[in-house]
Formats: C-alpha cells, sequence, structure tokens
C-alpha cells in the first residue's frame, strides 16, 4: 500500500504495525496532516452492501468527539477491494510497549492514564458505544506538552464488525485467526456470547488496572479454555499477591474496586465510567 492513494484523499507513507483485525499504516492527507491507515485482513467480506454498512456503521460512530478517543474520519474500499479506515494519527506508543518497557506504572501514572480512559468509556457509553476489546494495543500514549494523553482507539470496531457482519460471520472468521476480542481482557458474558453492555467495558479496565500496577493479568494461562474458565470460575486474585510494593492500605481500597469491575455477574460491577473514577480517586487520594 505504500505510496498508494486510499479512500480518495489518504496518501500512504510507511506501515506501522499489524494486529489481530488487519494492517496500519501511517499516510497523509492533501493539507500534509497525518492520519493512520487501517485495512481490515482480506478474510472480512468485501461485498458493496457490506462496505455500505460499514459507511453507515462508521458515519454513527464519527460523532463520537472526545480529547481521550482517536477520531474516525473515513471507511471505504482500497484498490484491492480491502476495508479501510481512516483515523486520527496519534504521535505515541500503545500502552503495551509501554508495559515491555517499564513493567509496571508508578501508581499515580497509572491513575492517570486509568482516568482518562475512563472519561473517555463514560462519554462513548453516553452515547450508547461500547468498546468491546478495550487492552493495552488499543490504548495509545501520547505527549502533549509536559502531559501524557491518553487516546483510545478502535473504539466500537468489534461492535461494528458483528453488526455489519453477523454473528455467526464474526465466528467463522474468530476460527480462522481474525481476532475479534482478545480473550485475556474478555467478560465472562463474551465468553459465553451473551449479550454486553457498559459493564463489559468496566470488566476490562479491572484487567488493565490489575496489569498496570502488578505488571500481569489477574488470570494467566498459555491454553484459551483454561483462561476463559479462569474468568468465568476462579476467584478473583488479590492484588497483594503480585504488587506486594504498593501501600497495604492502597492494596485494600484497590481490590475493593477490582472487585466491583470482575465480578462475573454484569449486575455485580459498578454501573458506571464515572462511578468507577469515583472510587479510584478515593483510593488515590486524588
Amino acid at each position: 500500500m505504500i505510496g498508494q492513494t486510499v479512500l480518495e484523499h489518504f496518501t500512504v507513507d510507511a506501515r506501522l504495525g499489524e494486529g489481530g483485525m488487519g494492517e496500519v499504516y501511517r499516510a497523509h492527507d492533501p493539507r500534509g496532516m497525518p492520519v493512520a491507515i487501517k485495512r481490515l485482513h482480506a478474510e472480512v467480506s468485501r461485498s458493496p452492501e457490506v462496505v455500505a454498512r460499514f459507511e453507515r456503521e462508521a458515519a454513527a460512530q464519527g460523532t463520537l468527539s472526545h480529547p481521550n478517543i482517536a477520531g474516525l474520519y473515513a471507511v471505504g474500499v482500497s484498490e484491492d477491494g480491502a476495508m479501510v479506515f481512516a483515523m486520527e494519527y496519534v504521535d505515541g506508543h500503545d500502552l503495551a510497549t509501554e508495559l515491555e518497557r517499564v513493567d509496571v506504572l508508578e501508581p499515580q501514572r497509572a491513575f492517570g492514564v486509568i482516568s482518562q480512559l475512563l472519561s473517555a468509556l463514560h462519554h462513548a457509553h453516553q452515547f450508547g458505544f461500547i468498546h468491546r476489546d478495550l487492552k493495552p494495543e488499543n490504548v495509545l500514549l501520547a505527549r502533549v506538552g509536559n502531559t501524557e494523553q491518553v487516546k483510545v482507539i478502535d473504539f466500537g470496531l468489534v461492535k461494528m464488525l458483528d453488526d455489519v457482519l453477523g454473528a455467526q460471520e464474526v465466528q467463522r472468521l474468530t476460527q480462522t485467526g481474525v481476532i475479534f476480542g482478545t480473550p485475556e481482557y474478555m467478560a465472562p458474558e463474551q465468553i459465553q456470547g451473551l449479550a454486553v453492555d457498559t459493564r463489559t467495558d468496566l470488566y476490562a479496565v479491572g484487567i488493565l488496572i490489575y496489569e498496570l500496577l502488578s505488571g500481569r493479568r489477574p488470570y494467566e494461562y498459555e491454553e484459551i479454555s483454561d483462561l476463559w474458565r479462569a474468568h468465568l470460575y476462579s476467584p478473583i486474585p488479590s492484588l497483594s499477591e503480585h504488587a506486594q510494593h504498593l501501600p497495604p492500605a492502597l492494596l485494600s481500597d484497590l481490590d475493593g474496586v477490582l472487585a466491583g469491575l470482575l465480578a462475573k455477574q454484569p449486575e455485580e460491577r459498578f454501573a458506571s465510567a464515572h462511578a468507577v473514577r469515583r472510587a479510584l480517586s478515593s483510593a488515590f487520594g486524588a
């Protein structure tokens, strides 16, 4: 795709990487403004009807405007017929890369990152959007002056694909290696194929909090079947088991917050991202 013009306006400059759903490129518009281009894997249907439905879904998602959500500019088809998305380019790196570098985040920095993530979720949830695939790779970190800014990417992409392609097609593609949702961060209701809501995202936030402060996820298994069984049935491990460097009082408060995020039943979780942020502010003394 290097050198190609996609969606009539964006010239591709470089390949940035590849994820479970597709490849990501850096491009620029006629004014020279950088944008990110996501090209979905070829297994995703390319029929004109599907393209039209993607465009309608993307138009709805484009109404989301928040400083912690990467904007979606356009959706269409590349010259070779692949689905492509033009999104806000974020000059930074993802949270997964940062965790590889530092292992764990200092508590106040972790609170800042999660607070911004929760702000993004609160805004999106008010408009009926659920992310469904929150993970470190979908949380970008950028510098704005002396401040670290979080940008959530791929907001609603899993739902968009599910709505457009249908549950059976998503299941078929998942079996061929195209990933819709990430097992390590999936809530029990996602694993069971049940209805999801805003509390599904909050479950993933709980996994992220645990990982940022301890350097590992609460459930870690090589076999997906074992991992999913733990999400469904295993007790929530205390953060103190893996984050002994944190003050005991903070650990106790955070265990309480995690209990309200990682509950197996959605109705036993926090009711909103705003409520989670209030609880975390109290725990961190912010």
